[in-house]
Parts: structure tokens; sequence; C-alpha cells
């Protein structure tokens, strides 16, 4: 059953730190994903990486970060694309919509902020079905790429990004 939440996506701001700090995920879900403190302490050591906050109701019900180094080049061809790390949805948030809202937010979050990028690209694990399913929900693409992480094989998923 989908929430009627409103949901944004915003740029990470000190005014949320201690909702991060509160954020948790089942362990079933963090061998696929790290907690935001720890995505926004690897953020502030690579500038290439821009953490974003999935608003709903203006609280954190989820994370995840834009990555546009060089570890893009593991996922697809050109540098036009963003790589999708550690999105997650708190578990208070989850099943009532706020993922698909976000993913579905994404293409005009881009275009807005990175007017340079085309597409958005990120490894989901092949064991992760939930995951699977959402992100081809929302337009991404399986590509038939591979990539290795942590905990496996990893499919490669792509949604291109059209530009007004």
């Amino acid at each position: 059953m989908e929430n009627k939440e409103n949901v944004a996506l915003t740029f990470y701001s000190e005014a949320y730190e201690s909702s991060i700090h509160s954020y948790t995920l089942p362990e079933e879900q963090l061998i696929y994903t790290a907690l935001p403190a720890e995505a926004i302490a690897k953020c502030k050591q690579e500038r290439d990486r821009t953490p974003v906050l999935i608003l709903a109701e203006n609280k954190l019900a989820g994370f995840f970060v834009l990555d546009a180094g060089e570890a893009v080049k593991e996922y697809t061809e050109g540098s036009s694309a963003l790589l999708i790390r550690s999105y997650s949805i708190r578990p208070d948030y989850q099943g009532k919509g706020v993922g698909k809202k976000s993913l579905k937010l994404l293409p005009s979050f881009i275009n807005h902020h990175f007017r340079t990028k085309n597409k958005v690209v990120l490894g989901v694990n092949h064991k992760n079905t939930a995951a699977q399913h959402l992100y081809r929900r929302c337009g991404f693409v399986d590509t038939d790429r591979h990539v290795f992480g942590s905990q496996g094989k990893q499919f490669v998923y792509q949604m291109n990004i059209k530009k007004a």
C-alpha cells in the first residue's frame, strides 16, 4: 500500500546529523549497503562523492551517494554517468512507496544539479532481488555487465537521463 507522503531529494546538510547517526538497517540489508554516517565520512575524503538525502515529510527516510569519480568507469564507458552508492530506505519507510518516489525524482534532480550527466549506473547484488525489482520498476535496465563487490557478483543497472 503506497503512502501519500511528500518525498524530496536534497543534498546532505548537518541539520540532519542526529537523524544520520540514528539511522539503522537490518543485518540482511546491511550486507548490501553502507550506513549513511559511514558513506558521508567517505564523501568528505573523496570530493567526487555527493551525499543525497531522501526526505519524506521533511524527515530523513533514505539516503544515497552520487559518485562522479573514477569508480564510474568500472560500471560504464564515458564520463557522462553518475554512480549510485549506498542507497537505502529506513525500515520504517520501507514498503510505503518512498524508494519508488525517490528513484522517480532522480532524473529531474540530476538534470538540475548535474547538467553534464546523462545516465546513472549502480551495482545491485545478484542475491538482492527486492532491490533489483525496485530499480527495474523505476526505469533502470540491466546492462548485462557485472562487477564484483564484497558480497559477490553485482548486476550493473543503468538509467538514461533525458535532458530537458
